[in-house]
């Protein structure tokens, strides 16, 4: 994603959508062909909009920083039961 930035250090067109809307704040982005098309994938088999599955990703990465932030450590528990941890980078 590609921000300007005025003296103030606020991206005037994320200023100019709060002045629009102040509950939103419309952002671009740029993606590879191949890291859209899994997000469209993703984002289908949940019948979510782009944006609806966009604020479900950043709650989500939210949620895991937060949590190893904590000091916790994350797993999936496989289906017989057995706890897998997940490393994160």
């Amino acid at each position: 994603m590609t921000m300007t930035r005025e003296s103030t250090g606020k991206d005037p067109r994320l200023e100019q959508e709060r002045s629009n809307n102040s509950n939103f704040v419309r952002l671009s982005v740029n993606l590879s062909h191949e890291t859209a098309q899994t997000f469209k994938a993703l984002a289908e088999r949940k019948g979510l909009s782009f944006t609806e599955a966009i604020r479900r990703a950043i709650t989500i990465w939210k949620f895991v920083e937060d949590q190893l932030a904590q000091g916790h450590e994350l797993a999936i528990v496989e289906s017989d039961g057995n706890p897998r941890k997940i490393l994160f980078l």
